[in-house]
Parts: C-alpha cells; structure tokens; sequence
C-alpha cells in the first residue's frame, strides 16, 4: 500500500472526507465507560484509526471507518462512530487504500451497510452460501 501523506493534518470535517482516506479520530464513546465515573461523566474519551468508509444513519449520522483489513479471510473489523460525539477528525493520508481494497470495501459497503449493526464490529466479504435442492 502506497501512502499518500496528507501535508495539512489540522483538524478536517466529515464534508472533507473521501473513501478510502486513513483518518484519526477523537471522539467520546458513552458505552465503552473504562474509568471511574466522577462527577456524572460517563463519556470516555477514545482514539480511533481507519479507513475512512461513509457516514450513515436516518435519524443519527454515524462516521464508519474499517479499522482493520484481513486478507486471510477477506474480512473488515469496522468502527460506527456517532457524529456528534467527535471532537476531532484527523486525515492522515488521503487515498491510502489500492484500488483491490476499494473495489472490495464499496462493494461489501454497498451489499451490508444496513446491517452492520448485526455484526458484532465484523464483516465478511463471502456471498452467502446457494443451497441446491436436489
């Protein structure tokens, strides 16, 4: 993979971003709670990396970056970050991914985006198996 850095690495927004683009973001995660809750804080503050992927979502906007790619298995671990909770979106380079990388992420973005819920942080690119009736 050929790293395009980025020279400005001051603070971007989600307007700025494209597919593809390896971003950094701080953003405060209400779920994860690691630390003692003082003074009615509950946000925990949280540093993501990936492969920026979209923002999605009806009702709230959610930032989606692949954190990890395994070529093994043809599988993406996927971060779905609330919009609103970040603080702030780094690029560390645009267009980090190759061109393999891109066609195989848009396309399982396009076919399982809806339900990445569903999926415990995983996605498998292998279409689901055809059962014959025989």
């Amino acid at each position: 993979m050929k790293l395009k850095p980025n020279e400005d690495t001051q603070k971007t927004t989600t307007e700025n971003l494209h597919f593809g683009d390896l971003i950094e973001v701080d953003w405060l995660d209400a779920s994860e709670a690691t630390g003692r809750l003082e003074n009615g804080k509950f946000d925990t503050p949280v540093r993501s990396v990936g492969y920026f992927l979209g923002i999605k979502g009806r009702k709230t906007k959610h930032l989606i970056i692949a954190k990890e790619l395994v070529r093994t298995c043809d599988a993406f671990h996927y971060n779905v970050i609330p919009v609103g909770m970040i603080e702030n979106i780094r690029t560390l380079a645009r267009e980090a991914l190759d061109l393999d990388n891109i066609k195989i992420l848009k396309k399982c973005v396009r076919t399982f985006m809806r339900r990445l819920k569903e999926k415990d942080g995983w996605i498998y690119f292998e279409e689901p198996s055809k059962k014959t009736v025989g």
